[in-house]
């Protein structure tokens, strides 16, 4: 009797431990309150905001609005976690001249802020010698570096690897190893000229004006494919892919050097 209990005991521990666990990725995404500022409107606050911008009609009856006549600067608006963009990461070093767009490009350009969360389509330009760290949820740090343009695209289908894209400019990367590990690739840069697929390392894409790429591996592993050729990159060893063209042969790099936080 007595190690039955102890046994129901241990069992409940166990439950109880793993269960905030599993809670985590709700209990991450809360209520925001914004404030409308001059030059917004409804459609471009739904457009940054909404995980479906057509549910705008929602967003008026929560915050018990009866006409969008009435969206203005000044007012303040409670968008619910039910109508809210998911968060794919956070800003968590910002430097210089950086800018963030939450309408895929398309709606106005505002100063990035530390600790803006980011969304998928949200943009990111760095100018002169602006750059940022931004935490990518379940990946690890990205830096984008100067004269830059970028794009957090986030799961391209549910469970699978969050993906970001690279217009212009330059990045370093830093993801978390898998545990325990695996062939599965858990982040994809995708580039005008290539795809990279990453696992667990730390790496740097960059691209020259005429937005070819150069993939480095620091540590760990990167598979590089374009054209329907991929190539594997492991620690000290790079490829450069011209537009239009398939990867050459990975060669080594001078030096792999680790990327440290701000």
């Amino acid at each position: 009797m007595r190690k039955s209990i102890v046994h129901t005991i241990l069992v409940l521990i166990i439950i109880f431990c793993q269960f905030p666990l599993l809670a985590e990725p709700e209990a991450a995404l809360e209520p925001i309150t914004i404030t409308v500022q001059k030059g917004e409107t409804l459609s471009l606050i739904s457009e940054r905001h909404l995980s479906d911008p057509k549910r705008w009609p929602e967003l008026l009856k929560y915050n018990k609005i009866p006409n969008p006549d009435l969206i203005k600067p000044g007012l303040s608006l409670v968008v619910p976690v039910f109508l809210r963009k998911s968060v794919v990461g956070v800003t968590e070093f910002v430097m210089g001249q950086v800018e963030w767009n939450g309408t895929g490009g398309r709606g106005p350009w505002v100063p990035l802020k530390l600790g803006q969360e980011l969304h998928p389509n949200d943009q990111i330009k760095t100018n002169g010698k602006g750059k940022t760290d931004i935490h990518i949820n379940q990946v690890g740090m990205v830096r984008i570096l100067n004269n830059s343009h970028f794009e957090v695209k986030g799961e391209m289908k549910k469970g699978g690897p969050v993906t970001v894209a690279l217009f212009k400019g330059s990045l370093d990367a830093k993801v978390t190893k898998s545990n325990p590990p695996t062939t599965e690739h858990k982040f994809n840069i995708v580039s005008p000229s290539s795809t990279a697929g990453v696992r667990g390392t730390e790496f740097r894409v960059e691209l020259d004006e005429k937005l070819s790429s150069t993939i480095s591996c620091f540590e760990g592993v990167v598979d590089v494919n374009a054209q329907g050729k991929t190539v594997e990159l492991t620690q000290g060893m790079a490829t450069f892919v011209e537009k239009g063209k398939s990867p050459v042969q990975p060669y080594k790099i001078p030096e792999a050097p680790r990327i440290k936080e701000e």
